[in-house]
């Protein structure tokens, strides 16, 4: 075993054995050294929190002795405070918010790298909202941004993976099995990983300014990020279009190519009827990844992002 986790959620009163940040870091420092003792090759993740002021005490406390730090993202209605798109670009404070942590990690573990496991992340909508489009667009655009901090989010999860709560992305009772709108997003985009990321922008309309300052603004419909393979014989766009009520035909203009592409791409779209659409026992199918082929790709080329959807494009370079 590589990975060891000292604790999980020890801020949360629901946790036996729950303390704070203080102590927390006391106990972590004591089980650390007694566990390196034993095998000093091994990888250390001590828990984190989304409140600053505990991410610091505990790293005061445990400094270099870790090598990841945990934290955990749940989004529901009480945080949507009566706006659904709030949901939607949840995920962009998030990528603010890690880039708080890596100052702080700079400041007080300087020259030290500690990355950060975001090993449970989902949505908490109660059903069958929980089960659908909705959800997979939040998962879709918040693993967008582990992309796009990929040199400091090493680990991501989410969570739970069979039942365990509605919030499972396989549900399963005595005799049958479904899958979420969420678990296809997440087998899809497990199967197009890239190695090196790609440098991308986007321009396109408008069509959210929060009213919580915190949450951003002139928040962009489309999300996107690009990587590329090894050898660069492949590169994917992953692009989330989170309007709920609009298609957007877009114009991607890929720069800077050192070869050709080829003129047919490969494209896997996660979609239902509406962004209410849900999986579940009686309807296993309503929502699932359709793969299709896309001609007409080049340095420059059009193609529509159906709304509320999730696409994946798989660029060839030519031989």
């Amino acid at each position: 075993m590589k990975y060891w986790e000292v604790g999980n959620e020890i801020w949360g009163d629901w946790v036996r054995g729950y303390s704070d940040a203080s102590t927390y870091g006391a106990n972590a420092r004591r089980y650390i050294r007694a566990m390196k003792a034993v095998d000093p090759a091994i990888q250390i993740i001590a828990v984190g929190h989304n409140d600053m002021a505990w991410n610091r005490e505990v790293l005061q406390a445990v400094e270099r002795e870790i090598d990841i730090l945990s934290i955990h993202h749940y989004q529901g209605a009480s945080e949507e405070a009566g706006d659904r798109f709030n949901l939607m670009v949840r995920p962009l404070w998030y990528e603010s918010f890690y880039g708080r942590v890596h100052k702080l990690i700079q400041e007080l573990v300087p020259g030290r790298k500690i990355t950060l496991a975001i090993n449970e992340w989902n949505t908490t909508l109660p059903v069958p909202r929980q089960h659908s489009m909705e959800s997979a667009i939040y998962g879709a655009r918040l693993m967008n941004v582990f992309e796009r901090q990929g040199d400091l989010v090493s680990m991501s999860a989410v969570s739970d993976l069979v039942n365990g709560w509605p919030g499972g992305i396989i549900q399963a009772s005595r005799h049958r099995v479904f899958t979420t709108p969420t678990f296809a997003v997440v087998q899809a985009y497990n199967a197009h990983r890239g190695d090196w990321r790609l440098a991308s922008s986007v321009q396109t309309p408008v069509i959210y300014r929060p009213a919580d300052p915190e949450l951003g603004k002139d928040i962009p419909a489309l999300d996107v990020v690009a990587s590329t393979t090894e050898d660069g014989d492949r590169i994917v766009l992953k692009v989330v279009n989170t309007s709920f009520t609009e298609n957007i035909q877009a114009e991607l203009k890929l720069d800077h190519l050192a070869r050709s592409l080829a003129r047919d791409a490969s494209v896997t779209t996660i979609n239902g009827p509406d962004i209410g659409a849900s999986n579940s026992f009686a309807t296993p199918d309503r929502v699932r990844a359709r793969s299709s082929a896309f001609t007409g790709v080049g340095p420059q080329f059009a193609y529509t992002f159906e709304r509320h959807s999730v696409t994946i494009i798989s660029l060839s370079a030519a031989k």
